[in-house]
């Protein structure tokens, strides 16, 4: 007989990127959640058509060797991995709908699967952090359902609006929650049960705040360095990078990170690109930086950003500048917010002027300490027993109406 209510043997089905494949704000928050509860994951599937591209053919063939391996079984291999990683055996045209049929038809199998193996008698919780997976909802016979919003997904780069679009608004329609990283998020995905919680960004503070020594190439680029570490990508505001780059000619223009597809690199003499780093090594490039940059331009999609970089630069005590986009306003005390082009470029100018202050150093760090991914998880499990409580409650109510 399953359980009826959120306990410890409670499992949840989580619906995120591909485990491992990069850090990402569900995996933060999953990996203090692994080791109190049972985790089956769910890796990704997508919110576009692929296309005929390298980049797309080189991802459809990892997938397709992904889905062509047995469903793991037994206990994982490291313990700080879910219970179960499910590689989704799903084609990418989710508005197609026999084909979202069959992906429903397909996660649900593989998903009910899992569950026999590591929790049979227990009703899981599902978080979804996309509207792809809305058709799982409900059947599972699930205590709770949470959508984890990360971003406005429809407005993103990249992504095929007229699939996400769609399934989200369906999606809307049935989860008993959502809980999004950006409070802007909380009204534009607010669900029909109008339940909606803002979960902000974490940081690993021991894993940014921890002094590295300085990366052979980065020692090679002169001082003073503004440094950006994140993805280089049209939600960058190259109009700042140009004004940046021309006002401090004897500054390096220093970036940390991919480049998105079609996105060329800035063509400055004093801009350095150093590429992708493992999320090991990140720590050693940002905390050797003069400045720390949140460079994004204004748009429908950054209005409902919380950069996962505020958190790991102040972790990392570094002075940090940013422009106007609405969630760095909430930790306005630790950093300088230059609200359009000649405004940012003068706080730049009065952080390298003043140099180090370690009053203000140490101030950055205690208030990153303050928001390390186990204090959000110990926030999203206390959100999971609200929701589910609710949801018993409603049922209780129409039972006896």
């Amino acid at each position: 007989m399953r359980s009826t209510g959120v306990s410890a043997e409670t499992p949840f089905v989580v619906f995120g990127d591909d485990w491992r494949r990069f850090v990402s704000t569900l995996q933060h928050l999953f990996a203090h959640v692994i080791n109190r509860r049972c985790v089956i994951w769910v890796n990704s599937f997508g919110h576009r058509a692929p296309k005929l591209t390298l980049y797309d053919m080189r991802r459809a063939a990892v997938k397709l060797a992904a889905m062509a391996r047995r469903p793991a079984s037994g206990p994982p291999a490291d313990p700080t991995d879910p219970a179960r990683i499910i590689h989704p055996r799903v084609l990418p045209w989710h508005n197609v709908a026999p084909v979202h049929a069959f992906n429903t038809r397909s996660l649900l199998h593989d998903i009910r699967r899992a569950l026999r193996d590591v929790a049979p008698d227990a009703a899981p919780v599902v978080v979804t952090g996309g509207p792809a997976p809305e058709g799982v909802l409900g059947r599972l016979g699930e205590l709770a359902s949470i959508y984890f919003c990360m971003d406005d997904y429809a407005e993103m780069p990249g992504v095929d609006r007229s699939i996400v679009a769609p399934l989200e608004v369906r999606l809307l329609k049935k989860v008993d929650a959502t809980v999004a990283t950006a409070g802007a998020l909380t009204t534009l995905k607010k669900p029909a049960s109008g339940r909606a919680y803002h979960l902000p960004q974490g940081v690993n503070y021991d894993h940014f705040a921890m002094p590295r020594p300085e990366p052979d190439d980065l020692s090679r680029v002169p001082r003073p360095r503004i440094g950006f570490a994140g993805t280089l990508s049209t939600a960058c505001d190259f109009d700042l990078w140009r004004a940046l780059a021309e006002a401090f000619p004897e500054a390096s223009l220093v970036h940390v990170g991919p480049t998105q597809l079609g996105v060329q690199p800035l063509p400055y003499p004093n801009f350095h690109t150093l590429g992708m780093k493992p999320y090991q090594d990140l720590p050693a490039y940002s905390q050797h930086f003069d400045v720390a940059i949140v460079p994004y331009v204004l748009n429908e999609w950054t209005r409902s950003v919380d950069p996962l970089k505020l958190l790991e630069y102040m972790a990392t005590g570094v002075p940090i500048v940013a422009t106007g986009i609405p969630e760095v306003y909430k930790y306005q005390e630790a950093l300088a917010i230059g609200e359009d082009i000649p405004l940012f470029v003068e706080e730049v100018r009065q952080v390298l002027r003043a140099g180090p202050d370690l009053e203000k150093r140490e101030a950055r760090q205690a208030l990153a300490r303050r928001h390390t991914w186990k204090h959000r998880a110990d926030r999203f499990l206390e959100i999971v027993d609200e929701v589910a409580a609710a949801r018993a409650g409603l049922a209780r109510a129409q039972g006896t109406s």
